[in-house]
């Protein structure tokens, strides 16, 4: 029979099992912030990350946690001596309202998140260590399909699992058609041929990494017709499109979210682009409403500060957004919250779009206003996604919106930025990944991505040559390790005719001893053990490379230079 302490206080103070201890989680009554009205309590739902982490403290909610203990106890232990039973139910009555009122007048921060491009560990780490608690990166279907019903996993796992030992929330977007499913040209992002080649895209993605992503976009501003294979947006087609990757994703994980496409804000109605306030009234016409669970927003304004005025000049201002929540308000849908999924300055347009150039100190100062700016009037925003966390490259388009330099460098806008955030939010703990139980196997490599090295395109059960390259003459992949402990490892591989004396494996730039082992033309896997010693190893991030090598002189043949051969199923065992 439960306790009467359990009974009363529930809907608050909820236990989960987590490390083979009790933990306890607490939950707040949920209020509308459009309405101001309370809501029924929901579920409570700890955050939590899968596998390696480093999790990070909720923000801003430890003095209402201490206070919802403060309750029960005082209910539990003075309430039963001075109340009685009734007296008590009374009390705790009273005590919600309080709390209600103090939830109302005081709206949760929303939760921040920066826009990645090109992932490697050293941006994840940018990402950590400034005031970000989730990340948005796009999986782009030609890079992990470039052949239909043949994925390519190995880069999408490897930021998967960098997100996951730094404690981030990962968001993805899913878009960026391959060539066999649309003639358009791959300069454009081009909607498929076959709705169900996108939906059976989506469900691999969501299957195979459910419980690990937060959340799905479903496309990009297809009010755009260069988002949209270069014809005239069409938000009819594009609810279609909605459908199927919304159910895909439920199908595969119904716990992840489903986020519309973020809208290009923009007064055009051309064949080139369409009003998104018009956009999103045409979606919601035919039934988008039923297709996402948040709704995707991109408030750029185009030079203009954050409280610029709202106007139907040449660039929308960033209150935009208050539009567009209002067009939900009249489908009865604001019960939903918006998700800013990219926002941004520029200190370097393309030349064509000169007049919405801003300086170095303009784009820091709009973001921190930004940042202010929903904090204060738009509670209905429950998550910001600065735009972008990458290092420039020459002649980069979107280099001017991102927080760091061509060096690799802050910018202005990132210490701005985290000065405005830690005014909202309690800064994240440095909390620590040995919380987690003890690693026993690292994946270094799944057991279904074959990578392929040499120079040669060959037949199945043959893999195309790793990245495109001919010749492609080494591979690396990333893994991490919460602590390597005081005993070695054993790497264990498969690999497939490896013919020469001399392909190597390398860790953190070590290479391993014997060198990959000679194997018959028979096309069989074979396993390999290598010993791995454990000072090779180290905390964080490891590098793992493999290398080919040259044929002997006597068997190349005009540009068949290099050894052939393949390799999957990479691992890291401990103490063996």
């Amino acid at each position: 029979m439960k306790n009467r302490f359990s009974l009363l206080t529930a809907p608050f103070w909820t236990p989960m099992k987590a490390d083979k201890r009790r933990i306890f989680t607490l939950c707040s009554p949920v209020i509308s912030s459009d309405e101001g009205a309370r809501n029924p309590v929901q579920p409570c739902k700890p955050e939590t990350f899968s596998g390696i982490s480093r999790q990070k403290t909720p923000r801003n909610d430890m003095p209402l946690r201490g206070f919802y203990f403060l309750v029960a106890f005082i209910g539990e232990n003075l309430g039963s001596r001075l109340l009685g039973r009734m007296g008590r139910v009374v009390l705790y009555a009273a005590l919600l309202c309080f709390l209600s009122t103090c939830s109302a007048a005081a709206p949760t921060a929303p939760r921040l998140a920066a826009h990645t491009l090109q992932v490697d560990d050293g941006i994840l780490k940018r990402v950590d260590a400034a005031a970000f608690d989730s990340m948005v990166q796009v999986f782009a279907w030609r890079e992990i399909e470039p052949t239909q019903n043949q994925f390519h996993w190995q880069a999408t796992d490897q930021i998967v699992a960098g997100a996951e030992y730094y404690g981030l929330d990962l968001i993805v977007r899913l878009d960026q058609h391959p060539a066999w499913a649309s003639a358009v040209d791959l300069s454009l992002n081009a909607p498929p041929d076959k709705l169900e080649d996108y939906e059976d895209f989506v469900q691999h993605v969501a299957t195979r990494y459910r419980g690990r992503i937060k959340a799905y976009i479903i496309w990009n501003e297809p009010n755009l017709a260069i988002e949209w294979g270069g014809q005239a947006p069409d938000p009819t087609a594009f609810v279609d499109l909605m459908r199927v990757g919304y159910e895909a994703v439920k199908a595969a994980d119904p716990e992840a979210l489903v986020i519309s496409a973020g809208l290009a804000p923009t007064n055009s109605n051309d064949t080139t682009a369409m009003d998104d306030r018009q956009f999103l009234r045409d979606m919601y016409a035919a039934g988008a409403a039923d297709y996402f669970d948040v709704l995707g927003a991109h408030p750029y304004s185009f030079g203009q500060a954050p409280t610029a005025p709202q106007s139907d000049s040449k660039h929308p201002a960033f209150g935009r957004l208050a539009e567009l929540r209002h067009i939900m308000a009249e489908n009865n849908d604001d019960h939903k919250p918006v998700w800013i999924t990219e926002m941004g300055w520029t200190i370097d347009p393309p030349p064509e779009q000169a007049d919405i150039e801003v300086t170095l100190n303009q784009q820091a100062a709009y973001l921190a206003e930004a940042l202010t700016l929903i904090h204060q009037d738009w509670p209905w925003v429950e998550l910001i996604t600065v735009w972008n966390m990458a290092i420039p490259g020459v002649d980069d388009p979107f280099g001017g919106y991102s927080l760091l330099d061509e060096r690799g460098e802050p910018r202005p806008a990132l210490a701005a930025w985290q000065a405005a955030a830690e005014r909202y939010y309690n800064p994240p703990s440095e909390s620590s990944s040995s919380q987690a139980a003890p690693q026993t196997v690292i994946s270094v490599l799944a057991d279904d991505v074959v990578i392929h090295l040499g120079d040669t395109d060959l037949q199945p059960p043959w893999w195309p040559l790793f990245s495109g390259r001919k010749p492609s003459l080494s591979w690396s992949g990333g893994f991490y390790m919460t602590d390597p402990g005081l005993d070695d490892w054993q790497l264990t591989l498969e690999l497939m005719q490896q013919n020469e004396i001399g392909a190597t494996v390398a860790i953190n730039g070590v290479l391993l001893e014997p060198d990959l082992p000679q194997q018959d033309f028979t096309r069989r896997w074979l396993s390999v053990q290598r010993l791995v010693p454990v000072e090779q190893l180290r905390p964080g991030y490891n590098a793992l490379t493999i290398t080919t090598v040259r044929l002997l002189p006597d068997a190349q043949q005009d540009e068949f230079v290099w050894d052939d051969f393949q390799v999957k199923n990479i691992r890291l065992v401990r103490g063996q």
